[in-house]
């Protein structure tokens, strides 16, 4: 484990110079592929019959069209940094990067030019079926068993409500109601709303895989197929004892990539919670995360040498801080958690005056459990992570500026008060600290199928992202927050300007439209910079991690 843990801050080293390279990026000639331009104005018929005419013109240009379509917005949206209109205000700007993380290939596949396996076998990861009954579970160690899933509850009778103190004041002190903002005042002058995309120099050209591949000779030829082992086998012969309507072969398939430590013990869900299988973060892209923002916080006081955008040196966020907090608002099974807590074991920054604290944040008290159980098997210090049972809405709330708000009368989230799961402490909203360094935001996104309804460049956080959170009544009212609300409120609760102080981490699909969430931090009040990082596994765009605040905006410039 120790050779794990030194290797977290080492997977970032490729993108330590986003800063130095942000000025020098050359600009994008790619058209914009939203379908209007910021200022509002529909573009013009003559690019419409441009466009009809490549279609017209025969399947060159249509099948161009075609691929660029594909594409996510993050890959194919132009630089606008130097086109910013006389009329507009532009104030925050768009930065655009890519990370570039390798990972063994945990999907064999088997390869034919015939394919003359079978088409049960072609077409595993399509079936509709649950497949029960063709599943062999005896020579697997991963089938669930009595003993790692007897502690586990159903997850329907675990869920925190708003406790009645948040409702109270609430119904004293009401949320304004939330508008994404479309212009802004500039010296009694409204002005409308433009947003600048700047983008990095790794950003361009083929990833680093992809040439690798190309080089070796590795790259798909033509007519080649691929089949998917069957029943999620990735290699080790254990096959998948879950229902596939619950828990897909390709997820099973992949459960080392989400936990490389799986075969151990880790506890994801099962069929009363097939949730957490595609929502929890793989662990490569969870440590490259918690990478980042310790680089950003400058958690690593010890590092002297000029990185560029790694170059800490300068940073003096939280440098009076002995203890950096860390709230994960939705922490599920403890993917980012974990990867969080195990900056406390690299060598860097157990070396300097800061220790990283984690507060894992559920309303599902059986996640929480299967959190502590995880952490557990990573070897994560008792006093490294404490589990809050409790609303994300509620607990965010309770700060401001990176300061707990003063709560006169507060009754607990959770009636099971100093309670530990596996020796970690579990409670409420009485366990929360007094200040908090960052904050990390993996909202749910809508479930499997967000990608195919919301379109290659279609997620608007506010309409993508909804969150339900339960009354503290009898009537079981519940109160929703849109996926704006929930970005300003975690600005309001974490950054701070006069102190330059704060960090608010969002991990979002890879279709997010980059243009509607910078609106989305305009108008939670956000200035400077921020950046949206393409997490690129394999040559892939797996997720985007936007980064917001004034550390990300002194690390860019």
């Amino acid at each position: 484990m120790a050779a794990a843990d030194a290797a977290v801050l080492d997977i970032d080293n490729q993108t330590s110079t986003i800063a130095k390279d942000v000025t020098s990026s050359p600009s994008n000639k790619r058209k914009r592929s939203d379908g209007e331009d910021q200022t509002g104005n529909a573009k013009t018929n003559s690019n419409n019959n441009k466009r009809r005419k490549k279609k017209k013109g025969g399947g060159g240009g249509k099948k161009q069209h075609h691929n660029k379509q594909k594409r996510n917005w993050i890959e194919s949206c132009s630089e606008s940094i130097s086109r910013i209109p006389s009329n507009c205000v532009a104030p925050v700007t768009c930065v655009i990067t890519r990370s570039e993380i390798e990972e063994e290939p945990l999907l064999p596949k088997q390869v034919g030019d015939d394919m003359t396996q079978s088409e049960d076998t072609k077409h595993t990861l399509d079936r509709d079926d649950d497949g029960a009954d063709k599943i062999d579970c005896s020579s697997s160690n991963n089938e669930p068993t009595e003993s790692n899933t007897s502690s586990i509850e159903h997850p329907a009778n675990n869920i925190a409500t708003l406790s009645k103190s948040f409702v109270d004041t609430l119904s004293k002190e009401p949320i304004q109601p939330w508008k994404i903002a479309t212009t802004l005042q500039v010296n009694g002058e409204e002005k409308k709303l433009f947003i600048p995309v700047q983008r990095h120099a790794s950003t361009n050209g083929p990833t680093k895989w992809q040439q690798t591949q190309k080089k070796q000779g590795r790259h798909t030829k033509k007519g080649q197929n691929y089949s998917h082992l069957p029943d999620g086998d990735n290699g080790d012969g254990k096959k998948n004892p879950y229902p596939k309507k619950a828990v897909p072969d390709k997820f099973w398939a992949q459960r080392k990539r989400l936990f490389s430590r799986y075969d151990e013990g880790i506890q994801i869900g099962g069929e009363d919670d097939p949730e957490m299988w595609y929502s929890v973060t793989p662990e490569s892209i969870g440590l490259h995360i918690a990478n980042r923002m310790a680089l950003m916080m400058n958690l690593d006081r010890k590092s002297t040498s000029g990185t560029g955008a790694g170059d800490t040196t300068n940073t003096q966020c939280n440098d009076s801080k002995k203890e950096t907090v860390i709230i994960d608002a939705f922490c599920g099974c403890g993917g980012n958690s974990i990867a969080f807590a195990r900056l406390n074991n690299n060598k860097d920054v157990a070396g300097s005056n800061t220790r990283v604290k984690v507060i894992a944040v559920d309303n599902n008290l059986s996640r929480l459990k299967l959190a502590a159980n995880n952490a557990s098997i990573y070897g994560i210090s008792k006093e490294d992570i404490v589990l809050v049972h409790a609303d994300a809405v509620e607990v965010i709330n309770a700060y401001e500026g990176g300061s707990r708000k003063n709560v006169q009368s507060e009754i607990p989230t959770n009636d099971r008060c100093c309670e530990t799961y596996f020796g970690f402490a579990v409670g409420g909203v009485e366990l929360l600290p007094d200040h908090v360094d960052a904050l990390f935001l993996s909202p749910p996104w809508g479930g499997m199928d967000y990608d195919s309804n919301k379109g290659k460049s279609g997620f608007d956080p506010v309409n993508g992202i909804t969150l339900e959170s339960k009354m503290h009544n009898k009537e079981g009212d519940v109160m929703k927050t849109n996926g704006g609300e929930l970005l300003t409120m975690a600005a309001k609760a974490v950054l701070s300007e006069s102190k330059q102080e704060g960090l608010v981490v969002a991990f979002l699909p890879r279709n997010i439209d980059g243009i509607s969430f910078t609106r989305v931090a305009v108008t939670s009040d956000i200035k400077g910079s921020i950046e949206l990082e393409q997490n690129v596994v394999n040559g892939k765009v797996k997720t985007v991690t936007a980064y917001l605040g004034p550390c990300v905006h002194r690390y860019l410039t």
